[in-house]
């Protein structure tokens, strides 16, 4: 008997074998897109190494509801009897994403993280994660008498407003450029809206507007690639109010969090565009009036572990066996 895990997006399955030591082995790439179901993928991966699995765990990139899942950006859907049906399973469990990415802290190395605030040692407080990609997703992890346990939730929703005057215009041809993630009826938006590789492009197409020149690009790749090279101000000023905005939401969530152990910053928009974590990030995730010298105390992470839904995964069956 074995475990099995795997790490489910909008683009790939990633399949791995946990064994007995708590290695994982036998990683496996599956298209989300593709013909194969997770069931018939996992189905496929047991039998061509000839395993038997006795548990699963999987992260998923959808909101969980009573152990099932639908993929956000891929026509797939499963839940955790699915796959026991399927596979003749003891047990299965489904995570959220960014629950597995919060279970991943639970072993972290120094060569995972580049340190952005603090002195880079790890401990066992709480601490939260939080990745700009299709969505912003985020997570905690805490806890008690040396045993970790992750906390899930939806603050890729948080309400984000203007920080600065000069930001109002910006703010309310979002607003129009896309009516959905307003919240209320004064300048608010859904964090995602702008946070994310899907909010980008319509944040990027409002800056345009504002400051009256055509908008070039399409994609959150285009246009960070504009920002870096400079050749595009609308681009410039998007990736910089990114930034701004992305610093003010992480150290407003660390501080709901008491993130001591560390706010670590993830996924892959922030790591293909790790340049743009500067002073304009760290003040403002600093900028907390009467708490400013708080947040500073809280230690800031770039978290480059490409495989954080599996190790969350392996982690979660680590110290969750019964």
């Amino acid at each position: 008997m074995c475990d099995l895990i795997a790490d489910v997006g909008g683009t790939n399955m990633r399949l791995a074998q946990v064994l007995p030591s708590g290695e994982m082995a036998n990683q496996k790439v599956f298209p989300s897109k593709g013909s194969l179901t997770l069931e018939e993928a996992f189905t496929q991966f047991a039998n061509d190494l000839s395993l038997h699995p006795e548990r699963v765990i999987v992260a998923a990139a959808g909101v969980v509801q009573n152990g099932a899942v639908r993929l956000t950006n891929a026509d797939q859907a499963f839940s955790e009897t699915s796959l026991q049906h399927a596979l003749g399973l003891k047990s299965a469990k489904v995570l959220n994403d960014f629950e597995a990415a919060a279970w991943s802290l639970a072993n972290l190395r120094p060569e995972d993280v580049t340190v952005l605030q603090g002195k880079g040692t790890f401990t066992q407080e709480a601490s939260l994660i939080l990745g700009p990609g299709t969505g912003l997703g985020v997570g905690g992890l805490i806890w008690s008498e040396s045993v970790p346990c992750a906390v899930s939730g939806e603050g890729g929703h948080v309400t984000v407003s203007p920080r600065d005057r000069e930001d109002v215009d910006v703010f309310e041809a979002l607003r129009d450029e896309w009516p959905e993630i307003a919240v209320g009826t004064g300048l608010g938006v859904e964090a995602e809206a702008i946070l994310s590789g899907t909010g980008l492009p319509y944040f990027y197409r409002a800056i345009a507007r504002t400051m009256q020149v055509q908008a070039s690009f399409t994609t959150a790749a285009e246009i960070f690639a504009a920002a870096k090279a400079q050749t595009d101000k609308a681009a410039v000023r998007s990736v910089t109010l990114f930034a701004k905005y992305l610093g003010g939401v992480a150290g407003d969530l660390g501080l709901v969090f008491a993130a001591k152990g560390g706010v670590f910053i993830s996924g892959g928009v922030a790591n293909a565009n790790a340049w743009m974590f500067d002073q304009t990030f760290m003040d403002a995730f600093n900028g907390g009036g009467r708490h400013t010298q708080w947040r500073k105390s809280l230690p800031v992470y770039l978290y480059h572990q490409p495989d954080f839904g599996l190790f969350g995964a392996r982690n979660y069956l680590k110290y969750n066996e019964g």
